[in-house]
């Protein structure tokens, strides 16, 4: 997809300012987008699409799975739309304040603040491949990480966070940009043992342009981890986790878990079974805003 296929727009356009440009640039009456709607087994009306272009409604939160189709069908990139719903109305866009969905939201926020905050929220994540890497002391060694991206405003950067283990030195933390990107600055926040990382793209992407970067997180203070998560502030993402133990130090029991937010309940526990290697994986064609990933037992 490229810069030229997507409807310009600012920043600051509205859901139904931005769904009307993006119809009209199809070139779809109303009824044909009901059609192709239905023929994916979603099922809303002429009237419904009408309001949501004249800006008399927005859409609520069980219409969240329309929205991503019609993302795909007006040929817009993902989160093109969502990110215009009003917050008020639904929580397809989190919470105006950065990374609301885990505990260490806060502490993220005064690092975004040293960074770029304007930076927040221009990309929306396509495809992550992520690779956490155990040696025999049961600590993670490294993460490797291949993010595919598009821009839903121009941008220049990826901001990348990372939380160490409880009680982490994150001094010891270090992020590499390996291609598609260097490595900018980094900010620490010690008591959560958090930071983030700027990867500086190769250049400025145009909204509904994309980018593939590779980079690297690695952990120098041999604490043992018990799981790994990735935390997913917009949904839409297809997301692949593996993790790989050292043959020396295999856990006895693996599971993959989701919750819509660090502090609640989960959303879903399963086991995982072990590769006669080591290894363990998830896979998730398309996320939702909230935390998922693997956590294990060594004894």
């Amino acid at each position: 997809m490229t810069g030229s296929s997507v409807p310009t727009v600012t920043p600051d356009t509205s859901f139904a300012a931005a769904l009307r440009q993006a119809i009209a640039h199809r070139g779809l009456a109303l009824n044909r987008i009901r059609t192709h709607l239905a023929d994916r087994g979603l099922h809303v009306g002429i009237a419904t699409l009408s309001t949501w272009q004249s800006g008399r409604r927005v859409p609520r939160d069980e219409s969240l799975a329309v929205i991503i189709a019609l993302e795909e069908l007006l040929q817009v990139p993902p989160g093109w739309l969502t990110v215009r719903i009003p917050p008020a109305r639904s929580d397809l866009v989190a919470s105006h304040r950065p990374y609301a969905v885990v505990e260490y939201a806060e502490a993220l926020g005064r690092l975004l603040d040293r960074l770029r905050r304007d930076a927040h929220g221009r990309l929306r994540n396509v495809t992550i491949f992520e690779e956490v890497q155990h040696g025999p002391d049961r600590a993670v060694q490294y993460r490797r990480v291949t993010q595919c991206v598009v821009a839903v405003q121009p941008v220049d950067r990826i901001i990348v966070a990372h939380q160490g283990e409880a009680g982490c030195d994150v001094s010891q933390v270090n992020v590499h940009g390996l291609s598609g990107c260097r490595t900018g600055r980094i900010a620490r926040a010690p008591e959560a043992g958090a930071l983030l990382a700027e990867l500086l793209l190769d250049r400025v992407l145009a909204t509904g342009e994309t980018a593939v970067v590779h980079y690297e997180i690695e952990d120098l203070t041999g604490l043992p981890s018990s799981n790994y998560y990735r935390f997913d502030e917009w949904g839409g993402t297809h997301y692949v986790l593996e993790v790989q133990f050292d043959r020396a130090a295999l856990p006895v029991r693996v599971n993959e878990f989701r919750h819509r937010h660090a502090d609640g309940a989960d959303v879903l526990r399963q086991d995982l079974m072990l590769t006669p290697d080591g290894r363990a994986h998830l896979i998730e064609p398309s996320t939702e805003p909230g935390l998922l990933g693997i956590s294990w037992e060594w004894d």
